[in-house]
């Protein structure tokens, strides 16, 4: 393993993957109570990867209609 990797999973990375796993749920949520619309679950999710960076962030779907059924959330 080269040194790069053994730093990956810092304190700091986890804790902001964390973070964005608590305001995903909160979301979430809200969406499910119709408290948010579609949209403004989608930009809040692209403000809440920017804020909390998690981990692989670049793997997940840009937007929840993109994922196909959303009685999921």
């Amino acid at each position: 393993m080269s040194k790069d990797n053994d730093n990956f999973y810092t304190n700091e990375r986890i804790q902001n993957d964390l973070n964005y796993e608590r305001a995903k749920a909160i979301a979430d949520q809200m969406l499910h109570c119709g408290l948010i619309s579609l949209s403004e679950y989608d930009n809040l999710m692209d403000i809440n990867r920017k804020t909390f960076s998690p981990l692989f962030w670049e793997i997940f779907p840009h937007s929840l209609a993109m994922c196909g059924n959303q009685s999921d959330v």
